[in-house]
């Protein structure tokens, strides 16, 4: 038996209910118990997506670690020197002269 119940108030779509109170009846159980069931289940079961889904992200970033230490090692100990914001300035300035080509009819 279970130790001290809360009382709660839900509301079911028709359906629902009936379908709840049938399987009530041939299990000999009372709808409140096959509810506090489904519940426990569905609690159990985000728990363990919740559980699995930090586990994939500290795997994730576990993974970046080891990367980083590749790139250093490789490096001789230094970070890799890449200034996005200049990559992303050249990357515009090609797109830009590929699409002035395009208009003028000048291709390259």
């Amino acid at each position: 038996m279970v130790g001290k119940l809360y009382r709660t108030q839900i509301l079911l779509e028709p359906e629902q209910h009936r379908e709840l109170s049938a399987l009530a009846r041939r299990e000999g159980r009372s709808v409140s118990e096959l509810i506090r069931e489904f519940v426990q289940n569905e609690l159990e079961l985000r728990k363990a997506e919740q559980s699995a889904t930090i586990k994939r992200r500290l795997e994730a970033l576990e993974g970046i670690r080891q990367f980083r230490e590749e790139v250093l090692c490789e490096n001789n100990g230094q970070p890799i020197d890449f200034d996005i914001v200049e990559a992303i300035d050249k990357a515009r300035e090609e797109q830009d002269e590929r699409n002035w080509s395009i208009l003028t009819g000048s291709g390259d």
